[in-house]
């Protein structure tokens, strides 16, 4: 249980990004083209998702790296509300940055 709090808010934010992604490309095609697209823009949205979920991890480990402290053992352990705000943050972040470069 340990990351098992970020890695949940990591999945969410990057299936919203890919899903957002997925959105764009349906809502450009046609309604004659829809059924001929739709899993290109099913595959875009699971290739967006993973990535999504990568760069959030990796951004995530990185931001945990250059703060004097562990952020999992403030928000588990000594329940920082602070911390958890923080990584919030930073994952909102990541996500719209991601989302931004994906359209």
């Amino acid at each position: 249980m340990k990351n098992s709090v970020i890695t949940k808010w990591i999945i969410v934010i990057a299936v919203i990004t890919g899903t957002a992604t997925a959105q764009q490309s349906v809502v450009n095609a046609t309604a004659a083209n829809f059924w001929a697209e739709l899993p290109l823009g099913l595959a875009a949205a699971l290739i967006y998702s993973l990535l999504g979920i990568i760069v959030l991890m990796i951004g995530f480990k990185v931001f945990d790296w250059i703060t004097p402290f562990s952020l999992d053992q403030e928000i588990e352990e000594k329940n920082n509300t602070a911390a958890g705000v923080i990584v919030a943050g930073i994952m909102i972040a990541l996500g719209l940055i991601v989302a931004a470069a994906i359209l």
